[in-house]
């Protein structure tokens, strides 16, 4: 089975912590570790998505800019070309954009509406419950049809210390 973007939405929700374009940079921090996030989506005066901030984006001004981030806002800092998904993409995709684009965060759009955002870490815990699920019906399977392995024969129990042989 195929797993798609809404798989992750239906999981997580779809509620969006993000900012705005005139947010200063220590208020997007402040916001990104109060919600213990790694990425924002930006959002202009319309409240339509004009580009992501995250933690990589400030720690590379800061680089730059030294103490005068303070000065700037999330438009100053913000990705504008970043990937983006719709609700019917499917992970491959979304995690082979992330992985070309150097992204852990892609917004989720249906028709031009900001409806989610995927990170990373919600694809690679879709992926490992997926694994899971696949290795416990694999199991079932063996064990529960007539493709079981041979069962070992009925043995004696090994001896416990201090026992004599009969």
């Amino acid at each position: 089975m195929s797993s798609h973007v809404f798989h992750i939405l239906a999981q997580k929700g779809s509620t969006v912590i993000t900012v705005k374009a005139d947010d200063p940079v220590v208020h997007v921090a402040t916001i990104l570790a109060q919600h213990n996030i790694g990425g924002a989506p930006v959002l202009g005066p319309d409240g339509q998505l004009i580009g992501m901030v995250s933690e990589k984006g400030i720690v590379h001004m800061l680089s730059e800019h030294g103490a005068d981030i303070s000065a700037l806002t999330a438009r100053d800092i913000m990705t504008k070309d970043m990937p983006t998904a719709t609700p019917d993409d499917s992970i491959y995709d979304i995690a082979c954009r992330m992985t070309y684009s150097r992204n852990r965060h892609v917004p989720v759009l249906d028709n031009g509406k900001l409806v989610g955002l995927v990170s990373i870490g919600d694809i690679v815990k879709l992926r490992a419950e997926n694994a899971e699920q696949e290795a416990r019906e694999l199991q079932d399977y063996v064990t529960g049809s007539d493709h079981a392995a041979v069962q070992p024969p009925h043995e004696t129990p090994p001896m416990q210390c201090g026992e004599k042989q009969s």
